[in-house]
């Protein structure tokens, strides 16, 4: 074979080459065209008051509704006095919605459709919050509690994490019942007041409703938002759909180890030991699997660079850099990978006493795919030392949520409507990084979707159980109206 025959081979399996990945890409990119069904809602438009609507979320941020590990430590008068002034504020949502009390303080509203052999569909959030850290007091611009409607924000714990979603559902059910709006299908609210301790309230909730029989036809809870900036390769707003959420397991280590003095201290202590194994587990991560978020960057369409979108469409060729544009941020890091985060240690009683047991806690964010007997298994090849025991900690394990699907109308209303409010945003499903009460409603339904209708940047990333938590005043008002439409939609009988 001559120099050129090899050349003009090689030129072909280029061209080949291209045309194979231009194809696979053109392919991609057409699946990313998200169906938005149009809709006719026959109420009136979302009209409170923006200011209003403001005072009103306010006037909860106020009361500390605050979760503890141990139950015991609730203000339990809190949580009755933010219910008594919820009761106060929607008085047609209280009288004409059934209120039960599960677990103490999760509240549960049904407002019966006028079909009931239609399976109803259900509207959640929580009333608890996490506390403020007194070390960073100072560094608030208003008091964490204080509530303070100022600079165009409404200030506080809970305006983005996460009473603004549960003042948005009852400012839609309030405003359906002034027009006189009655659903075809049962509508349910759901606001449990653990969530943020990984409560009981949800999982009583389920509990309640599987006694009655019921099965839910859709469930939209916290979750995605309409991120700016925030997504590699893509510029403008990005609102993501959770679909599902990772597994969650921590994990209790054990050494035992030889106690004395430290006088005359053996080779290893249970210490030492035990933060080799630790130090293992951070040195030797779980492998990325790119493919949980190829359907996110199916979704985004034109929004993702051109490059992004070949990427995706070829991870054959470019899996390798997908990998490592995505593992730059923690954020983006946690999406293609089940994470590992040491988060306690405990050991010792005295600083001249070797201590005969050393304990650690990490916690693991399991990613679909993936089960708890696999991070199990993983983490025994890694440490390779069989005086480190572990086990799970009582009520802090759970595998990965099902997905949910994107191609079914309930999926495709809240798409809809986002793109009502935001015009020309892209919208795709991902999976939830953190834990939602949601997951606790795959066991009565397929479609649980996670959703918090609010523009966020990487800034605001922070505030969420951080300093100067903080919700817009026109941004809360978008929220509601977006809660406003879902609501609507998802009563209809067709769904």
């Amino acid at each position: 074979m001559t120099p050129s025959n090899i050349i003009v081979i090689i030129i072909a399996l280029i061209l080949f080459l291209l045309a194979f990945i231009l194809i696979k890409t053109l392919l991609f990119a057409r699946k990313s065209a998200s169906n938005t069904i149009s809709f006719k809602y026959g109420v009136p438009r979302f009209a409170q008051d923006p200011q209003v609507l403001a005072e009103h979320l306010s006037s909860v941020i106020k009361i500390q509704t605050i979760s503890h590990e141990d139950p015991q430590e609730d203000i339990k008068e809190n949580f009755e006095t933010m219910q008594a002034l919820l009761a106060k504020t929607y008085p047609l949502t209280h009288k004409n919605l059934t209120k039960e009390l599960v677990d103490g303080h999760t509240m549960i509203f049904t407002w019966e459709g006028k079909d009931a052999s239609l399976n109803p569909v259900v509207f959640m959030a929580h009333q608890d919050v996490v506390p403020a850290d007194e070390n960073t007091l100072d560094q608030w611009n208003y008091p964490p509690f204080s509530g303070k409607i100022a600079d165009g924000f409404i200030w506080g714990r809970g305006t983005m994490d996460i009473k603004c979603q549960m003042i948005s559902v009852f400012e839609s059910v309030e405003a359906l019942l002034a027009a006189k709006f009655t659903p075809d299908r049962t509508i349910i609210l759901t606001f449990s007041h653990n969530e943020e301790v990984l409560g009981t309230g949800a999982t009583a909730v389920v509990k309640h409703l599987q006694q009655k029989g019921v099965r839910v036809e859709a469930v939209i809870d916290e979750g995605g938002s309409v991120y700016d900036g925030i997504i590699p390769g893509v510029k403008g707003y990005v609102a993501t759909i959770g679909i599902s959420e990772k597994g969650y397991l921590s994990l209790k280590f054990t050494v035992q180890g030889t106690g004395g003095h430290s006088s005359t201290p053996p080779k290893e202590t249970a210490i030492g030991i035990l933060t080799r194994a630790i130090t293992r587990l951070e040195n030797n991560r779980f492998p990325t699997d790119v493919r949980m978020v190829k359907p996110m960057f199916q979704g985004l369409g034109s929004a993702a660079s051109p490059m992004m979108q070949v990427a995706f469409a070829n991870l054959w060729l470019f899996g390798g850099i997908i990998t490592k544009i995505l593992s730059r941020k923690g954020e983006t890091d946690a999406t293609i990978r089940t994470t590992t985060a040491p988060t306690l240690f405990h050991s010792g009683v005295k600083d001249n006493v070797l201590p005969s047991v050393a304990e650690a806690v990490v916690n693991f964010r399991i990613l679909p795919g993936q089960s708890i007997a696999d991070v199990c298994e993983f983490i025994r090849f890694v440490i390779k030392d069989k005086r480190v025991t572990f086990e799970p900690m009582d009520q802090k394990a759970w595998e990965a949520s099902p997905l949910s699907p994107v191609d079914g109308d309930a999926y495709r209303h809240i798409a809809s409507v986002i793109g009502e409010i935001w015009p020309g945003v892209a919208v795709a499903p991902y999976i939830m990084l953190g834990g939602t009460d949601s997951r606790n409603f795959c066991e009565i339904s397929d479609c649980v979707y996670r959703f918090t209708p609010m523009v966020v940047t990487e800034e605001d990333l922070n505030r969420v159980h951080g300093v100067n938590e903080r919700i817009g005043i026109d941004e809360f008002h978008q929220m509601a109206d977006t809660i406003y439409r879902v609501m609507v939609r998802w009563s209809q009988k067709d769904l």
